[in-house]
């Protein structure tokens, strides 16, 4: 009886013990449960790349609405960022003339007059250093046609020539253009932020600071020594991105507005409107299976090296 007492002893110790862990145990698991239940759950679409693609398309559509209906000009909303300075035309001056020392031989090998005196005009522009008169002789020269030597190193020079910061960026037009660019990509961006559950209100008081940022990148690339070795603005943009991160840091209040992956598909989506459905069949199949093969391959070396 004495056995079978202790048996019957260690038996309830045993079974109580299993109920103390499996409680233990339950806890953790429904507070686990309660936590997954309580965050909200977004649908399906309500992700960067759904939500993103919306909003490329969605602007994409308004813009052939507005083109289509003719509601309004949007050439109208290209601002310009390009400035040259008068030392970096004095320097480039000595390269050009050479250059139509060429133009000008060659024109009158084919007795080709009216060339050889259009560039003859423009070193004599160039000779007396007035950006107004080289912008003049130098369009003379370029009416002549982008597919020709001549007409493609007129509009070189009108370009520099024309690219003064006072008088093509800042000012009161272009700089208005720039703004409401500002207000239409807040509005897409912001909605984006909404549509994905992020708070708005700190997203758009850190917005102009990064719609700055970007300025100051696209206006650092437009001056002409950066435009002439095809600098792009990405370059100035990830360069004050490194500068400010390894210097002060990106401020608490500032980080809800720098949301680059999503800023970036949206741009993606925006930017293959420039492939044209009649250029890919123009391309034919070999251009296609180029194309195939170029993305294939990019994408094969990324994710081969990121890993």
């Amino acid at each position: 009886m004495v056995a079978n007492d202790d048996g019957g002893d260690t038996m309830t110790r045993a079974i109580a013990a299993k109920d103390v862990t499996e409680s233990g145990l339950d806890q953790p698991q429904a507070a686990v449960s309660a936590t997954k239940s309580a965050t909200p759950v977004l649908a399906g679409w309500r992700t960067e790349d759904w939500v993103a693609t919306i909003l490329g398309f969605g602007v994409i559509a308004v813009i052939l609405a507005l083109f289509a209906f003719k509601a309004a000009d949007l050439r109208n909303a290209v601002s310009s960022f390009r400035w040259t300075t008068d030392a970096q035309i004095a320097s480039s001056t000595p390269g050009w003339n050479a250059a139509l020392d060429g133009v000008i031989a060659e024109a009158e090998t084919k007795k080709q007059q009216n060339v050889v005196a259009l560039g003859t005009n423009l070193k004599n522009a160039l000779a007396g250093n007035s950006r107004k008169a080289i912008e003049t002789e130098a369009g003379k020269l370029a009416a002549l046609g982008s597919r020709s030597v001549a007409g493609a190193l007129g509009a070189e020079i009108r370009a520099h020539a024309a690219a003064t910061a006072d008088a093509k960026i800042f000012t009161a037009e272009n700089l208005t253009k720039v703004l409401y660019i500002g207000i239409g990509f807040l509005l897409v961006a912001a909605a984006g932020i909404a549509l994905l559950g992020r708070p708005v209100v700190p997203f758009v008081l850190g917005f102009p600071v990064v719609f700055a940022l970007a300025f100051v990148a696209r206006l650092l690339a437009g001056n002409g020594l950066f435009v002439d070795w095809g600098i792009e603005y990405v370059i100035f943009a990830l360069l004050l991105g490194l500068l400010i991160s390894n210097t002060i840091g990106t401020p608490e209040w500032l980080k809800p507005a720098v949301q680059t992956e999503f800023l970036i598909k949206i741009g993606l989506v925006i930017l293959g409107a420039s492939l044209l459905f009649m250029e890919v069949l123009q391309a034919g199949a070999l251009g296609i299976l180029q194309a195939v093969l170029v993305v294939f391959v990019v994408w094969y070396s990324c994710f081969w090296l990121s890993r």
